[in-house]
């Protein structure tokens, strides 16, 4: 008797425990009976916890919430959209309001935001039985945050059935610039050639004084060869239509030439050589000078990129120059198509223009030129100038003065010894890029080596030659150059990697495997001022290495 009492005593304590413990906070189950309560506060707090969980279990008892009104249905959208299960696909389009407009109720406001947030649900669930309803909702959407969400949930979902609507809203006058901008983002990123014309377009126009090029020329970029046709002939001058518009508006021709240059130059468009190798002399009948050296300019940096030897004797030509910044872009350009036989002309260069005026500044970019070019012979001839100097830079200087007491005549010397220190400084700061030079010749195996130096001038020069070598070998090495601190060797590897990867399957295949830990590191340093303009061209990169393997061009 006493031991079964003492029996069922225990069973009544365990029935206790059990109907005491409480539910698990982090299991997804404990929280579904709250998304039911008719306090929207609990309910709230219900789909925060389910979409900290993550867990898609939660799916089918948050669907019913989206036929509520208010920010329980907006939250409900979020919170599905971050579960990633398509089986909500179905409830989400089907809640779309597409009657609503905007109104400053807060009903109007709760329902856009709705919108918003299916849209934004819609797009990372990736089902393209979403893209009809989306296309639906940019054309009847009155409220400019639920149309962005709904354009950028079409870039997302990369269907083609998408370009016509997003080319009319990226071209059309009445809309706000904000959203014509993410119309234009979102046809780049699905890359079709049948945006091209709207893409042209709203690389020249501007609406109330903003300008559509940053998005246009990304997304004439990630589109491809198929945008460098329309833009040849507008670096031909034969697009009579944009001349017409240009003429009209007040916009200088050349303001057409400059941006097609910058283009054509990025999609390593071979058949615009022979147009950008004219431009590289370009001349203005009116004479706007500075609209005449911007022409030259781009055309310049455009062959450098494109790897255009048959530029070099026009390049060479260009050195002449005595605007500084215009000469050491042609200077620069020499370097980038790597050809040896430009040396001559860039030493040269180094030495032509007086010391005084602003081609100081550029012969200081035929000095660095040379470096990040040069050979043995090369270091013979600057360690003849490192002898020279500073004497002879501060004679040259005192012969282009003239002064008229002792005392004019001792600042003077003041002032030119100081810009020969100059002078002296420069040789010294990129003397290691030659000494590099003169070790490796052309052994991959010390350049790789030489992407570690403590140097950034030699990191720099390694992450160049790695790339003019053409070794596939090298291509693991160069994606973790990358993300070199400096942005000069940064920029570099960029140029090498991109070479690398249009010319060989193995380096290709190197580089997708980067891809990754490249997407990271571009995701990371979003914000980061100092690395903001390099990480552009780093987000290019990563774009063409995506767009070579999907299409091998």
């Amino acid at each position: 008797m006493r031991l079964s009492l003492r029996i069922a005593g225990v069973f009544a304590c365990a029935s206790l425990v059990l109907a005491c413990t409480p539910a698990d906070p982090n299991q997804a189950e404990t929280w579904f009976k709250n998304l039911s309560s008719k306090k929207q506060s609990v309910q709230l707090d219900a789909l925060a916890k389910l979409r900290k969980i993550g867990d898609k279990a939660a799916v089918p008892a948050i669907v019913p919430l989206l036929q509520q009104d208010g920010e329980v249905k907006a939250e409900a959208a979020k919170v599905l959209g971050k579960l990633e299960d398509p089986a909500a696909v179905p409830a989400l389009i089907e809640a779309i309001d597409f009657e609503i407009g905007v109104g400053a109720d807060k009903a109007s406001k709760d329902a856009n935001i709705a919108n918003k947030e299916i849209a934004e649900a819609l797009g990372a669930l990736g089902d393209k039985a979403a893209v009809e309803p989306l296309l639906k909702l940019v054309a009847s959407s009155k409220d400019p945050f639920a149309k962005v969400a709904a354009i950028n949930a079409l870039g997302s979902l990369g269907d083609t059935r998408a370009v016509a609507e997003l080319s009319r809203v990226a071209t059309n006058e009445s809309e706000e610039t904000y959203v014509a901008r993410k119309a234009i983002e979102a046809l780049g990123r699905i890359g079709d050639p049948a945006a091209v014309p709207a893409i042209k377009k709203m690389l020249f126009h501007e609406r109330k004084g903003v300008s559509f090029y940053a998005e246009a020329s990304l997304a004439a970029y990630q589109i491809g060869p198929a945008a460098g046709d329309p833009l040849l002939v507008v670096l031909e001058g034969k697009d009579e239509e944009l001349l017409k518009w240009a003429d009209d508006n007040n916009i200088f021709r050349e303001a057409l030439y400059i941006k097609a240059a910058e283009i054509l130059g990025d999609l390593n468009e071979e058949k615009a050589i022979p147009t950008l190798v004219k431009l590289v002399g370009y001349e203005d009948p009116q004479g706007r000078q500075d609209m005449v050296l911007l022409v030259r300019r781009n055309a310049a940096i455009a062959l450098g990129r494109m790897q255009a030897k048959e530029a070099v004797p026009a390049l060479i030509r260009g050195l002449g120059e005595d605007e500084g910044n215009i000469r050491a872009m042609y200077a620069s350009a020499l370097v980038n198509l790597g050809d040896q036989k430009a040396i001559p002309a860039l030493i040269a260069c180094s030495l032509k223009g007086e010391v005084l005026d602003k081609s100081a500044h550029a012969r200081k970019g035929c000095y660095v030129a040379v470096s990040r070019l040069g050979d043995a012979k090369a270091m013979e001839q600057w360690e003849a100038w490192e002898k020279a100097e500073p004497a002879r830079s501060s004679a040259a200087c005192m012969k282009e003065l003239t002064y008229s007491t002792p005392k004019a005549k001792e600042n003077a010397q003041k002032h030119c010894d100081e810009l020969a220190a100059n002078v002296v400084k420069t040789l010294e700061e990129n003397k290691p890029r030659l000494a590099a030079a003169v070790e490796c010749t052309d052994k991959t195996d010390c350049w790789v080596g030489k992407l570690k130096d403590e140097n950034p001038v030699v990191r720099e020069r390694a992450a160049m030659e790695l790339g003019r070598l053409n070794d596939a070998k090298a291509t693991a090495a160069l994606m973790e150059a990358l993300a070199d601190d400096s942005d000069e060797v940064r920029i570099a590897a960029i140029t090498s990697v991109d070479r690398l990867a249009s010319a060989s399957k193995d380096a290709l295949a190197t580089a997708v495997k980067g891809l990754e830990k490249l997407d990271a590191q571009i995701e990371s340093e979003k914000g980061k001022i100092h690395f903001a303009r390099v990480n552009q061209d780093l987000t290019r990169l990563a774009m063409k290495i995506r767009r070579l393997d999907r299409t091998g061009s």
